[in-house]
């Protein structure tokens, strides 16, 4: 079965979009020079949360499964390419390093989370959220412990700010060619009834494995970037949970299971996030609860 076949015409659609997106490109690679490092910081960090919530969409979206793991796969992503960067290797290797260690993660992860469902599969999935923040802070020997590792200062910082326009806009053209392929529509068909897709030949095992084998990789490069920008990697941000909820409420604040949708939610909350971060900045993680929860009762009126 070829999984990434895409609709020819989707295909053809999208060379009308090239034009402004060029010109958006062009634009954000200009950012830093017109409006200086602030603006950099910035679009760098809306830049990683783009990609944080595209990634999150293959599982939380298109597969449907409430997810709230996904920052342990930037974690991960941030160790690994923090240690390889501590050993003199490049930062598009040890980019590199970070996303192809969390692939067999993912892939053997898969084997045991996707018997579970609901509440079950989403507590899980934190729990090991929470066991790479233990393992971070207990294997000292190799990351520091609770200290965390320190990096020498980021001398090349629009490399890091390149690397993550680039990032994004992968992950973004990965999950808008997935929408429309044969994976996405298996994914879209296990979300609707996983004993249906099994009874027209869906291969769900594989499928799911899949699904988070592509959600996990740009999550750990965004990590290793994030590492690499901020110089320093630590247990509790790493493994901390506002890369696991800001993914999940971008994805649900419009539509899951679309390109536009997490995109859109991640533009959105990156803006409310930065203009709280700047006149009360203890009550980031609180607007996190609060959409959650407004968010859960949207969804249960509807239902």
């Amino acid at each position: 079965m070829v999984y990434l076949s895409v609709k020819p015409a989707k295909l053809k659609r999208s060379g009308l979009l090239i034009i402004p997106l060029s010109a958006l490109v062009l634009l954000l690679f200009l950012v830093p020079t017109l409006w200086g490092s602030y603006a950099r910081i910035l679009i760098f960090t809306i830049l990683l949360y783009v990609t944080l919530a595209v990634s999150y969409d293959v599982v939380g979206g298109i597969l449907g499964y409430l997810y709230l793991g996904h920052g342990l796969f930037f974690g991960l992503g941030a160790y690994i390419t923090a240690l390889a960067l501590k050993h003199g290797q490049t930062l598009p290797l040890a980019l590199l390093l970070g996303a192809s260690s969390v692939l067999p993660v993912a892939a053997l992860l898969s084997l045991p989370l996707f018997r579970l469902h609901g509440a079950v599969f989403a507590l899980a999935t934190l729990g090991l959220l929470m066991l790479g923040g233990q393992l971070a802070s207990n294997l000292a020997d190799f990351t520091g412990g609770a200290a965390g590792l320190s990096l020498l200062p980021n001398t090349k910082p629009m490399v890091t700010y390149s690397l993550a326009l680039v990032l994004a806009l992968a992950a973004v053209l990965m999950h808008w060619l997935l929408g429309s392929s044969s994976l996405g529509l298996e994914l879209s068909s296990i979300q609707e009834s996983e004993d249906m897709a099994e009874s027209v030949g869906i291969n769900c095992v594989k499928a799911k494995r899949l699904a988070l084998i592509i959600s996990a990789i740009p999550a750990a490069m965004a990590g290793g970037l994030h590492a690499r920008e901020i110089s320093f990697v630590i247990p509790a941000e790493a493994f901390g949970l506002e890369y696991s909820l800001a993914p999940l409420l971008m994805c649900l604040l419009f539509k899951p299971g679309t390109t536009w949708g997490p995109l859109l939610g991640a533009l959105v909350l990156s803006a409310a996030q930065e203009f709280i971060w700047t006149t009360v900045p203890g009550f980031r993680l609180s607007l996190y609860g609060i959409l959650l929860i407004f968010i859960g009762m949207q969804r249960a009126k509807r239902s």
